[in-house]
């Protein structure tokens, strides 16, 4: 995350690891607090926020936009704190706050040795996600990720995601990486982020906007004869989050070009349509043009 990327090269490591050794209950006041410093007066990418909101959601009126917008402010506070509380997070506490739905579909890639693919998006508490996961699954999880430019917050930020067992693969080496695995795993890739180059992109109708579209997973996906899921991830209680999983594309089927990506773009927008607040609107998604 760039926001808790620059918050941690204002306070420095330190600092920021004595934070993360307070309960949540009291960062929660913390996240109350930056709330207000975010929204109120910095007001933090605010009119990225609202052109966001104003074009996926041009039926809704005003106010409602309003509503998700600050529902939107104090999930973003909420999901810094945690960020920072996961640099320390207990195993007791982490599988506390996490339920994962649907895992007979996961236990059953474990059970026939095979390996898949799982798509996300950046909803919910992704983080928390991706490094509870090996506490909940036998699989062997691979995360993949884009290495920071602070190096001292990059080992910092995979210290913490690799802390119960989930692997780390950058972005650039993820190809590679398959082709010499000689044991099953479970790849987990967040693909609603915006691309660099919009000419390799899938162009898509996303919350009604034409949208560029990371061609990865699809790509890996039809590289190497993988099935596809979705996870979602939704927040139920401050602080606490549910992961519903579902298959797109099983192994060994040939899906035309393009829909893997828009059926994984689709399960994203629905799930968005049903709860607003719940995703990065903070995000310049939209800042490539086709």
């Amino acid at each position: 995350m760039k926001i808790l990327n620059s918050f941690f090269n204002t306070i420095g490591i330190q600092f920021l690891l004595l934070i993360s050794r307070l309960p949540l209950s009291i960062l929660y006041i913390l996240s109350d607090l930056l709330y207000i410093v975010f929204y109120r007066l910095i007001k933090y990418r605010i009119k990225v926020v609202r052109e966001n909101l104003k074009n996926s959601f041009p039926d809704k009126s005003e106010l409602e936009r309003s509503l998700i917008e600050k529902k939107y402010y104090k999930y973003l506070c909420d999901l810094l704190v945690e960020s920072i509380k996961g640099f320390t997070i207990s195993e007791k506490e982490l599988k506390k706050r996490m339920t994962y739905n649907n895992l007979d579909l996961i236990d059953q890639l474990y059970k026939d040795q095979k390996s898949a693919i799982v798509i996300m998006g950046h909803c919910g508490n992704w983080e928390w996600v991706c490094r509870s996961g090996p506490l909940f699954m036998k699989n062997r999880l691979v995360g993949v990720y884009k290495p920071l430019t602070n190096k001292h917050f990059d080992k910092l930020m995979n210290r913490a995601r690799t802390a119960f067992g989930v692997e780390q693969v950058p972005m650039a080496q993820i190809a590679r990486y398959i082709m010499v695995q000689k044991t099953p795993f479970t790849l987990i890739l967040i693909a609603d982020q915006s691309p660099s180059d919009k000419e390799s992109a899938y162009w898509l109708n996303f919350l009604n906007q034409e949208t560029a579209v990371l061609p990865g997973a699809e790509k890996l996906a039809q590289k190497f004869n993988l099935p596809v899921y979705f996870t979602y991830v939704n927040s139920y209680k401050r602080g606490y989050y549910s992961c519903d999983t579902k298959l797109l594309v099983e192994a060994g089927e040939k899906p035309s070009e393009g829909y893997i990506s828009t059926q994984h773009t689709q399960e994203l927008e629905r799930r968005i349509q049903e709860n607003p607040h719940n995703w990065l609107w903070s995000h310049r998604r939209w800042k490539l043009k086709k």
